[in-house]
């Protein structure tokens, strides 16, 4: 799979970027603290108070000449199992691994994310997206990562001495973690939704090491106990699929997962009144355990909105599935040939305001999730 070149608007964005921000490489636009040493005089001890300089402000036109727009869309990425292969492994196309392109190998992974990177996309968390705390820096658009069932994510070789674990280079995260180690400013990360088997790995191991993936900048979610087509279940049932993962990751990770359910199959697609027993994927109680979830994800096929407009829906976000088509039917490189023509969301590097152009706002009804930011048009 090959990602076409950046477009000439782009190629634009980028130069008015390195004009105002001077290089790549700088802090996000959010606020940075310094350590300052304070003397009491009453007691003549010294304690370290945060210095804090607010986030830069730019003019209309440097909104303008880096085409500044927070209500356009993010790419949510969807993969599944990523092989440790060559893209010349599989009878398949590009770098797919089965004919419908939900498995990848590790060659066209690697690929992907460094294409991202070359398009000016930075990662960020799933969780913050959803709170509507995008921090990307200026002239940047926001990238997610996900990653459903967790078989072959993580294949764990050993453990170091020094108590980190050896993984297969190939697998998800082996090759995040290289990814990483290049580029520090790309913010690698990402959300990983798991069923009852975890990674596979054995229990004692996947517990080991999704404590360390959530010390090391990754995210754990909810993808049901036994991968259930929530659709076709009745509330008890609702209840104990999600109730039973939430409560297995509590017990894991205290505290540490995300209240997020990747929906099996994407189902339901819709959540409406006449079902009522899709509210226990919302709320409900395992064994005495109580759980809430703030947002699910659908299967995939396209780009999700931005969280701060009117179409936006918490209960089904949408996601792109990592696979090769030709470039076409919504594969990776048609989503993104649509993205980079005008629609991608591009930050102003302060998560607290909303900026875009005004005649997207025209009508006054697609802005509609502030999360008390402040709203900037021009």
């Amino acid at each position: 799979m090959k990602i076409s070149k950046l477009s000439t608007y782009a190629l634009i964005m980028s130069l008015s970027l390195s004009l105002l921000s001077g290089c790549k490489e700088e802090p996000e636009a959010s606020l940075v603290t310094t350590d300052t040493a304070v003397t009491t005089p009453a007691t003549e001890t010294t304690e370290t108070v945060p210095e804090t300089t607010p986030a830069p402000t730019y003019s209309v036109d440097e909104y303008k000449n880096a085409g500044i727009n927070e209500l356009n869309s993010v790419p949510i990425l969807m993969y599944h199992r990523i092989y440790d292969m060559k893209n010349s492994e599989t009878s398949y196309t590009g770098g797919n691994v089965d004919k419908d392109g939900y498995n990848r190998t590790s060659e066209a992974f690697e690929a992907d994310l460094r294409s991202y990177y070359e398009m000016g996309y930075r990662m960020m968390r799933l969780t913050d997206f959803v709170d509507g705390n995008i921090d990307v820096a200026f002239g940047y658009s926001p990238l997610i990562l996900t990653f459903d069932d967790g078989i072959r994510d993580v294949v764990l070789q050993g453990w170091n001495d020094d108590g980190s674990p050896v993984f297969e280079p190939g697998c998800a995260i082996g090759v995040l973690e290289k990814i990483k180690a290049e580029y520090p400013d790309y913010n690698v990360t990402a959300t990983f939704f798991l069923n009852d088997s975890l990674f596979q790995n054995g229990e004692e191991e996947d517990r080991k090491v999704i404590k360390w993936m959530v010390d090391n900048g990754y995210d754990i979610g909810n993808h049901t106990k036994n991968h259930a087509k929530l659709g076709d279940c009745d509330a008890a049932t609702i209840e104990n699929e999600v109730g039973y993962m939430y409560k297995k990751l509590e017990e894991i990770i205290p505290g540490q997962y995300v209240n997020i359910v990747a929906l099996p199959y994407g189902s339901p697609e819709s959540m409406g009144p006449e079902k009522p027993q899709f509210d226990k994927i919302f709320e409900g109680t395992y064994e005495g355990f109580s759980y809430t979830t703030k947002a699910t994800l659908l299967c995939a096929w396209t780009r999700s909105y931005s969280p701060f407009v009117r179409d936006y829906n918490n209960k089904a976000i949408r996601r792109i599935r990592g696979y090769d088509n030709g470039g076409k039917e919504f594969d990776i490189e048609d989503n993104f040939k649509q993205l980079n023509d005008g629609r991608r969301y591009i930050s102003d590097g302060n998560p607290d305001t909303i900026v875009f152009p005004a005649s997207d706002n025209s009508s006054g009804d697609w802005l509609k999730n502030t999360f008390d930011h402040t709203v900037i048009s021009y």
